[in-house]
């Protein structure tokens, strides 16, 4: 490529600086890294390689003046800064890659290689800055002013829309006494009985909850306006004894409250002709009450 770069990077965030130079001297050198530090501060630690150019009188005296700690490798030994050699391979081939000026090719691999996430999940600008850097593929999406813009709209729309739906309910939840109605029965049910019965508003115990009595002389029961339904009645529905079947099955609207007789059985009467069977106490043993003789062998 015939030119000379000074390769940078963060041991903690792996963040590059790389700049191109057209000369290898202490100074020069000096003059990049004062650049770098005025923007992210004086680094603890710095490591690098036993080039005459680090390893100069100047280059010393320069890094203990501002308290820096200056570390360099074994010899012909580049694995002891490694993150630095690996950056400069990486480096290498995005240039031998790219068809852009070399100039636009540093900036390009700048660019991506400061927002790729690592293997820890984050960005090199993440782990430093605290922020992604913004490219040409953010355009493509939503800004946030645009997206919380479209939040205010649909909170706008839900506050309007809501007092209207609010009316609506109060309009069709008013009972008053006497008003028909179907009531949600909560007690047990038989086969095809109704899960609503039909019942009539008896009181009002406040907006909300309301005394039912199912017709024709059921139980009272108390509802709220959400286990009601508005019954709309006829001629026909009014008829007596339509409605007796259904409501006489219902007992009361609590299951826990049903008190249960249960009838004395009956003692079994035996019939005539039945042989007794002895019944035998503690005193009266089981076993045979037989005489028992020894027993008689045959000899040979």
């Amino acid at each position: 490529m015939g030119r000379d770069w000074l390769v940078i990077t963060d041991a903690y965030s792996k963040y590059p600086c790389i700049h191109p130079t057209s000369s290898t001297s202490s100074r020069a050198t000096l003059d990049l890294l004062e650049e770098d530090f005025a923007h992210f501060g004086l680094p603890h630690t710095l490591v690098t390689d036993n080039a005459p150019t680090f390893t100069s009188e100047e280059f010393q005296s320069w890094c203990k003046e501002r308290g820096i700690t200056h570390l360099t490798g074994a010899p012909y030994h580049p694995a002891t800064n490694g993150a630095a050699e690996r950056l400069v391979q990486t480096f290498k081939q995005a240039l031998r890659k790219s068809s852009l000026p070399p100039k636009r090719a540093l900036q390009e691999f700048l660019m991506q290689y400061r927002r790729t996430p690592t293997s820890c999940g984050f960005s090199p600008s993440e782990l430093l800055n605290s922020r992604q850097l913004r490219t040409r593929i953010d355009t493509l999406l939503p800004s946030p002013a645009h997206i919380a813009q479209g939040k205010q709209s649909k909170e706008a729309s839900k506050s309007q829309m809501t007092p209207d739906l609010k009316a609506v309910v109060k309009v069709t939840r008013q009972y008053k006494a006497g008003d028909p109605v179907y009531a949600l029965y909560h007690g047990p049910r038989r086969d095809k009985q109704p899960r609503w019965v039909p019942a009539v508003i008896k009181k009002s115990l406040g907006t909300r909850c309301f005394n039912v009595m199912v017709i024709p002389h059921g139980p009272v029961w108390r509802r709220h306006w959400e286990q009601l339904q508005p019954r709309y009645t006829t001629e026909e529905d009014n008829e007596p004894g339509e409605e007796v079947d259904t409501v006489s099955e219902l007992v009361t609207d609590h299951p826990m409250e049903i008190l249960e007789t249960v009838p004395q059985t009956r003692r079994q009467t035996k019939p005539k002709g039945t042989p007794s069977v002895p019944e035998y106490g503690p005193d009266n043993p089981r076993r045979s009450k037989r005489t028992r003789k020894p027993t008689e062998r045959l000899c040979c």
